[in-house]
C-alpha cells in the first residue's frame, strides 16, 4: 500500500505530539531529582520563542545604545563622511562667492577707467550705492574748454547741439512711459524715473551682455548690461528679472518686468541709467519721453 501525502502529514503530527518524559538523576544514588513531560513540538515553539526574544533585545541594544557604532561596520564613518561632504559643499559655494564679487569689482575698475571688457558673464554686484561725483570744475579745466570752444567756433566739424551729437548712437527705448524725475547727477540722481503700467515688460535700449542681476533693499531687483563703446544700461525697481548674469541680449529683448521693489520706490516705475566712460549721462539726450 502506497503511503498518501495525508497519511504522512498524520503520521508527523503524530511524532511531534508524542510525549517524553525528561528525567533528572542523581548520578550516584539515581534518585529522581526532576521529571518533565515533553513533546518535541513543546520544545521547537519553546526554542523559536526564545530566539525571536533574544534577536528583539540584541537588536534594541545595537539601535538604542552606542554599541552600533562598535558593532556597525563603518557607521561612524558614514556620519563623518556626510558631515565632511555638508562642508565640502558650503566652502566650494563661498569660494564661488568670492570668484564672482572678485571679477565683478575687477570689471568695475576696468569700465570706470574707460576701458572695455572682454567677458563680463561672471560679474556679480553684492550692493549697488550712489556714486559720489565730484562735478566742479577746476580753473585749468575751464581753461582748456574756453580754448576748445573757441576753436571749434571754425571747424567746420563742430556741433553745438549735444543731441545732435548723440544721433550715431541709437537706442531702444526701455519702456513706453514719461518722465517723473529728471536726470539730476548733482542731487545723486544719476538717471531718470519713468512711470509705466505695472508689469510692463522693461527692455534693452542696446545689444550687449547682462553683468548684473540681482536684488538690494533700497533698489529692489536691479539689471545692467554691458554695450558697446564701454556703455552701461542700468533698470531699477523691477518686479521679476528674466535675464541672469552672462546672458547675451538684443536691443528690444524684454529683460524684466516694471514694479515697485526696494525702499526708495514710491510706486510702479522704472529708474534708468546710462553710463558712458564711467560716467552717467542724461538718457533724455539720446531718446524722447513725455513729461
Amino acid at each position: 500500500m502506497v503511503a498518501t501525502p495525508q497519511n504522512k502529514r498524520k503520521k508527523l503530527i503524530k511524532k511531534l505530539k508524542s510525549r517524553f518524559r525528561l528525567t533528572v538523576l542523581n548520578e550516584n544514588t539515581f534518585e529522581e531529582k526532576l521529571s518533565y513531560s515533553l513533546t518535541p513540538l513543546n520544545l521547537i515553539i519553546m526554542f523559536g520563542g526564545m530566539l525571536i526574544v533574544f534577536g528583539a533585545l540584541i537588536y534594541l541594544l545595537v539601535a538604542f545604545t552606542p554599541l552600533k557604532n562598535y558593532v556597525i561596520p563603518d557607521y561612524a564613518a558614514t556620519e563623518f563622511r556626510e558631515e565632511a561632504r555638508r562642508a565640502r559643499l558650503t566652502a566650494d559655494s563661498l569660494l564661488e562667492v568670492s570668484r564672482k564679487n572678485e571679477k565683478y569689482f575687477n570689471d568695475l575698475r576696468v569700465v570706470l577707467a574707460g576701458g572695455s571688457l572682454s567677458n563680463a558673464s561672471d560679474s556679480i554686484p553684492l550692493e549697488t550705492q550712489d556714486a559720489s561725483l565730484n562735478y566742479a570744475v577746476s580753473d585749468v579745466d575751464e581753461a582748456m574748454r574756453q580754448k576748445l570752444s573757441e576753436q571749434d567756433r571754425f571747424s567746420i566739424e563742430a556741433i553745438d547741439n549735444e543731441k545732435e551729437r548723440r544721433k550715431g548712437v541709437i537706442l531702444f527705448k526701455p519702456v513706453n512711459g514719461t518722465i517723473l524725475s529728471p536726470f539730476d547727477p548733482k542731487a545723486g540722481h544719476y538717471g531718470i524715473d519713468l512711470v509705466a503700467p505695472k508689469d510692463d515688460p522693461v527692455k534693452a535700449v542696446l545689444d550687449g551682455t547682462v553683468i548684473a542681476a540681482s536684488f538690494t533693499a533700497d533698489d529692489g531687483n536691479i539689471v545692467s548690461i554691458q554695450h558697446n563703446n564701454n556703455i552701461i544700461s542700468v533698470y531699477k525697481h523691477n518686479a521679476v528679472l528674466l535675464r541672469k548674469v552672462g546672458d547675451r541680449v538684443k536691443a528690444g529683448e524684454s529683460i524684466a518686468f516694471i514694479g515697485d521693489s526696494g525702499e526708495n520706490s514710491e510706486g510702479p516705475h522704472l529708474h534708468f541709467e546710462l553710463w558712458e566712460n564711467g560716467a552717467p549721462v542724461n538718457p533724455a539726450l539720446f531718446m524722447s519721453f513725455g513729461e
